[in-house]
C-alpha cells in the first residue's frame, strides 16, 4: 500500500474563535489533527487502529506557519499527507486552504510510537512501515534541531491539569498545552500582533492531578518568545517552544 493524500473540510465555529473574530492557532492545530486523523484511518493506521494493538501515536514536534487566518464561518480545507520516515520518526505535512485555494498556512510534523500500558516509545510496527511513503507535495523542511533554551523568564502561569485537559491517551492533549504555551505571554502581545509561527516540541507527558508552570521570556528580536512548560509532580520539561509575532 501506498500512502494517499488526505483534504478535509472544516468551517470555523464561534467556540474557535478569538476577540478578533479570527480562529486561534490551537483551533486550526485541531483540524490538522483531526485531519491527520481521516488520512490515517484511510490506510488503516488511525489511533483507534493502533490501540486495538495496545499502542497510540504521539505527536514529538510540531511547526506551523500562518499567513493569513480563517474568520468565523469560512470554510477551510486541510490537506495532509505522509512526507518521509527517519528511523522512529515519522513526519507529515499540512497545508491550510479557503475556498478559494488562498494558502493560510502550513505546518510540518513528527510522529512517535507509544505503548499505552507501559507508557514507552516502541518502533514503528511493521504494519506502520509496510506503507509507503508517497508525499503528496513537494516535503517541507523537517522540524530538527534544538530550540534555544529560555534563560530569562519574564512571564510566569501555574496551569492546574483538570478533567477536560484530557485527551484519549490520557495525558493532557497537545493542543491545550499549545494553549498553555501561547497564555504565558501578557495580553498586549496577541492585542497588537499576530502569531505568525511556532515550533513546538512535546518531550513528556502531563495527566489528571498535576499543575503544570507555564514559563516565557523574550528571545532574539522584539517579536520572538521563547517558552517552557513543567510539572510540578514529576519535575520534569514537559514542552519547549519559539514563537515569532508580527502585526
Amino acid at each position: 500500500m501506498k500512502s494517499t493524500t488526505g483534504q478535509s473540510p472544516f468551517t470555523v465555529r464561534s467556540t474557535e474563535i478569538g476577540f478578533s473574530g479570527q480562529a486561534t492557532l490551537p483551533a486550526l492545530v485541531g483540524y490538522m489533527q483531526e485531519a491527520a486523523w481521516d488520512n490515517t484511518a484511510t490506510m488503516g493506521i488511525s489511533m483507534y487502529e493502533l490501540l486495538e494493538r495496545g499502542m497510540t501515536w504521539v505527536l514529538q514536534r510540531m511547526r506551523v506557519e500562518m499567513f493569513r487566518y480563517p474568520r468565523h464561518r469560512e470554510a477551510i480545507t486541510v490537506e495532509t499527507w505522509a512526507s518521509g520516515r527517519e528511523r522512529v520518526f515519522l513526519h507529515r505535512d499540512f497545508r491550510v486552504y479557503s475556498a478559494e485555494r488562498e494558502l493560510l498556512g502550513q505546518a510540518t510534523s513528527v510522529w512517535l510510537v507509544m505503548d499505552v500500558v507501559k507508557r514507552q516509545l516502541v518502533s514503528v510496527p511493521d504494519f506502520i512501515t509496510a506503507i509507503e511513503v508517497v508525499p503528496g507535495q513537494e516535503p517541507l523542511p523537517f522540524a530538527k534541531g534544538k530550540l534555544p533554551q529560555l534563560l530569562e523568564a519574564r512571564y510566569e502561569e501555574h496551569m492546574p491539569v483538570r478533567w477536560h485537559d484530557i485527551d484519549l491517551n490520557r495525558h493532557v492533549t497537545n493542543t491545550r498545552l499549545l494553549q498553555w504555551v501561547l497564555e504565558t505571554l501578557p495580553a498586549t502581545v496577541p492585542e497588537k500582533q499576530q502569531l505568525k509561527e511556532v515550533d513546538i516540541i512535546f518531550k513528556a507527558e502531563s495527566t489528571l492531578g498535576d499543575t503544570v508552570v507555564a514559563t516565557a521570556g523574550p528571545a532574539d528580536g522584539a517579536s520572538t518568545y521563547l517558552h517552557k512548560l513543567t510539572s510540578t509532580e514529576t519535575g520534569k520539561e514537559l514542552v519547549l517552544a519559539k514563537t515569532n509575532w508580527g502585526v
